[in-house]
């Protein structure tokens, strides 16, 4: 059962996109879920057609999102291993500035389970308007979050919201709520651009409303599928370990917190 879900914006450093990816998915993503509290993960990278214009701040490039079963257990493997053999980081990774955080399951609905999800992902972050969190929390929940997950070429979709418990890092988001719709039609970011109902409700702060759209970049990857890993991903990981070398992050673990 999923407790949390991990979600992660990153970035690499300019002119390393491909050392930081060859990194985070045949490393990064394999090192994280063989930690006690980890399900499954899987990335996208930020989609060249957006439902809305993106502020110039918005600079991430990728996401990944973390299936968590015991969110403070999987943070406390982090604050374990992190920079040590066991999960090495590659220079090539941004790290000024960390987007890390767990979101906790409000809704969730899947519009058809016998179909797998090999799309992209609608990210919403955003807040309540002042004063109104909990007109804003039942609206969503009840009204925008059901019209939302019914849009044609949507797979599924989460409502959630951020707390204090079982979190990686000693910050707080932006954004206190997350939704994501994942899709498995090109065209399904249309719906976003052309449905105006999020942007002009009150019950939503909309200046720090983003919404931005994900294309898939790697398939959803299982504890079970590294525990049980297969001679292809194996050569892959060790390719990547040999060809990150020492190029690795040596500080920084007072990011943490711990």
């Amino acid at each position: 059962m999923i407790e949390a879900i991990l979600v992660v914006l990153s970035k690499s450093r300019p002119g390393r996109d491909e050392d930081f990816n060859d990194w985070y998915t045949n490393i990064h993503l394999r090192d994280a879920l063989r930690f006690r509290g980890a399900i499954a993960a899987q990335r996208f990278q930020r989609s060249v057609v957006q439902p809305h214009a993106l502020s110039p701040k918005f600079d991430w490039r990728y996401l990944a999102f973390y299936d968590v079963f015991n969110a403070a257990l999987f943070s406390r493997e982090h604050w374990d291993n992190a920079l040590t053999t066991r999960m090495k980081v590659t220079d090539a990774f941004d790290d000024t500035v960390l987007e890390d955080y767990h979101y906790y399951p409000l809704q969730f609905r899947d519009n058809d389970p016998q179909i797998p999800h090999r799309g992209g992902v609608i990210l919403e972050q955003l807040n309540p308007a002042p004063g109104r969190e909990q007109e804003f929390h039942d609206w969503y929940n009840n009204e925008y979050f059901p019209a939302a997950v019914a849009r044609p070429g949507v797979h599924s979709g989460a409502f959630l919201t951020f707390r204090p418990h079982g979190q990686i890092m000693p910050t707080t988001p932006v954004h206190n709520y997350a939704a994501f719709y994942r899709t498995n039609d090109a065209t399904a970011a249309q719906a976003w651009q052309n449905d105006q109902t999020l942007r002009g409700s009150a019950l939503v702060d909309q200046s720090s409303l983003v919404v931005s759209n994900w294309d898939h970049l790697t398939p959803r990857l299982t504890t079970d599928d590294v525990c049980h890993t297969t001679a292809a991903a194996l050569a892959a990981e060790e390719r990547a370990r040999e060809r990150m070398g020492d190029k690795i992050v040596t500080g920084g673990r007072e990011k943490l917190g711990h």
